[in-house]
């Protein structure tokens, strides 16, 4: 037998270096940015490897599509159901009624190699969804993928080898992996969820694999040892740039999934007909050790890392190493006492467990879905009327009637729905989420002040004038919001004062953000308005408004603490707005910081209830109680209020305050 169809010590290191990248990964995408594309080196191998026995089993005749999904059965669904099932219980045991819905949803369609179809349809990856880091089952995507593929490929091989020979089969193969490639490629705008989870977009990097087998077979006496070594060193460039510099928010897969694709193609290629370099370090023991065990690694290394991040949010050095002690344990115990054993087993015995294991995910599933996420046994006493109780302040801007937030028509401009408070309206408040979130707090201090404000908000667009803020937004927003600026500003004359609102520490990256800021500045404050700038809130990365909630069941969760920080300045976005506004005469800064950051500490909390919605967004509950905060210790800013108010007014407010320092 030639070296290209012996055991292949280097291809299990290959499969080392795959796991190892998707893990490192998901510890920290930091780490190796592009180590997503290990997945994608092991759709390769797997072409590579299911290719060569299914043709070989071909042209000895003794090839059946029975035989051949009993082996797919006994070599991936063991251990597979073996972590769905437990990553059920644990999740049952941990997470909320409606993510424990959703896990018991993905677990029966990863039963049936369909959760790449589920996620798909019903992951949620909306502006203001929470991180898809915390789906637990959300790796086996890649197992429906590899699945669905052996579906229809191995029929394909046998009528094309049958009826046109190798030749029709290499043709074949080509066309569709550049289809696959194309495909994905032109889904990423439009449905980049699809082009990321499901087979069309995906097949290509497994038929590279198919492609790599049959190349091997032509060029077994053909290829010199020193054209061998050049693909496999080629392969190992491929494959390291790509682990450093490809990037998944710039697009993947489409046509850069073919480079690391192409690059495992090549190192297997390579490696089959040359004693090299990259071959000798992938055939290393502690390569193909891990290797050997990289499939339980793989399935194994999410579920522990989803349900700590779940439970504890982004990990510490100790969560961290706890994280790795759990999977590498799992790991061993999954592959010496449940992979290992059903890999060749016949026994029908074993068989049935393997039924028996489909039919436990199917009956928990079915017993949780139907208790709506509260599966009895793992279930305390009392925990609905716990949940209904620490029902917090979470609800974002957009839920809320007041809040015109969306994508705005022109008659919601004198809609009175959109206005709080009472008197005159000559304010009006625009520009992103993260000026919606204020409205809260004009609403309590409108109230409370008397006088009334007008709101209207577009997602992702600053409240730039015109075509200026065309190159801030994503693709999907570049007609919406211009036209929504321009509607906003040919309907300003009714108010004295604008208040607008952003992300500005996101905008400021951009080069023209200062020369833009300016631009709006002075357009608005040449008509004689008065302008008020709302600075960016300060911002909590593990911040996880259902902590409270969660904390019923998971203990040490430690809420408050995790969505606190030493109080290290403002951001700079916010310190270069007020430099600009001290430039106009008319313009005046407005911050809550002074209500979140207190004795050098900020916190996403205020006595003891949450004040945000997600990491970057108040809540408009939230928004409200800063609002309540800031009236009750007279620090609603005077400066703003001098804008909002008669001057008679302010002057009280003035008098007031000062009586209250003396």
């Amino acid at each position: 037998m030639s070296k290209a169809l012996a055991y292949r010590p280097d291809i299990d290191g290959l499969r080392a270096v795959a796991v190892l990248a998707v893990t490192i990964f998901h510890f920290n995408k930091q780490w190796m940015p592009g180590g997503f594309v290990g997945v994608d080196i092991f759709f390769v191998i797997s072409g590579y490897l299911i290719t060569g026995i299914v043709a070989r089993q071909i042209a000895a005749g003794t090839f059946s599509l029975a035989d051949f999904y009993m082996r797919r059965v006994r070599r991936i669904f063991p251990a597979a159901l073996f972590v769905t099932l437990a990553t059920l219980i644990a999740g049952s045991a941990l997470m909320l009624p409606a993510d424990a819905l959703q896990l018991s949803q993905s677990a029966v369609a990863a039963t049936f190699s369909a959760a790449n179809i589920f996620f798909w349809k019903f992951l949620d990856t909306s502006y203001f969804a929470a991180s898809s880091d915390t789906v637990p089952l959300l790796h086996m995507w890649s197992l429906g993928v590899e699945e669905q593929f052996y579906l229809v490929w191995p029929g394909l091989l046998l009528l094309s080898l049958k009826f046109g020979g190798r030749r029709l089969v290499v043709l074949t193969a080509c066309l569709a992996a550049v289809a696959s490639f194309w495909y994905g490629q032109s889904k990423l705008a439009a449905d980049p969820t699809f082009a990321y989870y499901m087979l069309p977009s995906r097949a290509g990097e497994l038929l590279i694999g198919a492609l790599a087998y049959f190349s091997c077979e032509a060029a077994r006496d053909r290829i010199s040892t020193r054209a061998a070594s050049g693909l496999a060193y080629t392969g190992a460039g491929l494959v390291i740039l790509s682990l450093i510099f490809i990037r998944e928010e710039e697009g993947f897969p489409g046509f850069i999934s073919a480079v690391p694709a192409m690059g495992a193609a090549l190192i297997i290629a390579g490696c089959a007909f040359s004693s090299n370099l990259v071959g000798k370090l992938l055939a290393l023991k502690p390569m193909t050790a891990v290797g050997l065990i990289s499939f339980s690694l793989y399935l194994w290394h999410w579920p522990v890392l989803a349900l700590y991040r779940y439970s504890f949010g982004e990990l510490t050095l100790v969560g961290g190493l706890a994280c790795f002690a759990a999977m590498s344990a799992l790991t061993v115990v999954s592959y010496f006492y449940i992979e290992k054993p059903f890999r060749n087993a016949k026994s029908s015995l074993k068989t049935l467990s393997i039924g028996m294991a489909a039919a436990s995910v199917c009956a928990v599933s079915a017993m949780t879905i139907q208790s709506n996420g509260m599966f009895g046994p793992l279930t305390p006493n009392g925990y609905a009327e716990k949940l209904k109780a620490l029902d917090d302040n979470t609800g974002p801007a957009y839920s809320y009637p007041y809040v015109c937030q969306g994508m705005p028509k022109p008659a919601i401009i004198s809609n009175p729905k959109c206005v709080v408070g009472t008197g005159p309206t000559d304010t009006i408040l625009f520009g992103d989420s993260n000026a919606a979130h204020f409205m809260g707090y004009f609403k309590v201090v409108a109230d409370h002040y008397g006088f009334s404000l007008r709101n209207l908000e577009h997602p992702s667009c600053p409240p730039f004038p015109g075509n200026l803020s065309q190159k801030y937004v994503v693709k999907g927003y570049q007609e919406s919001c211009p036209a929504f600026n321009q509607m906003v500003r040919q309907n300003l004359a009714p108010y004295k004062t604008v208040i607008i609102g952003a992300t500005w520490q996101v905008y400021a990256q951009n080069p023209n953000f200062e020369a833009d800021m300016r631009e709006t500045l002075k357009q608005l404050t040449a008509t004689g308005k008065n302008v008020i700038v709302a600075l960016r809130a300060p911002g909590f990365v593990d911040y996880d408004k259902e902590c409270t909630r969660k904390s019923v069941k998971i203990p040490f969760a430690d809420c408050e603490k995790r969505s606190a920080y030493a109080d290290e300045g403002d951001l700079s976005a916010n310190e270069k707005i007020r430099l600009i506004a001290k430039d106009f005469v008319n313009v005046q800064t407005f911050s809550i910081r002074n209500l979140i950051c207190k004795d050098g500490t900020c916190s996403a909390y205020l006595n003891g209830k949450p004040l945000y919605y997600d990491p970057g967004h108040l809540s408009i509950p939230g928004s409200e109680m800063l609002g309540g905060e800031a009236i009750k210790h007279n620090l609603v800013p005077t400066e703003v209020l001098s804008l909002l108010l008669p001057k008679q007014a302010v002057g009280y407010i003035s008098q007031e305050k000062s009586l209250l320092r003396e």
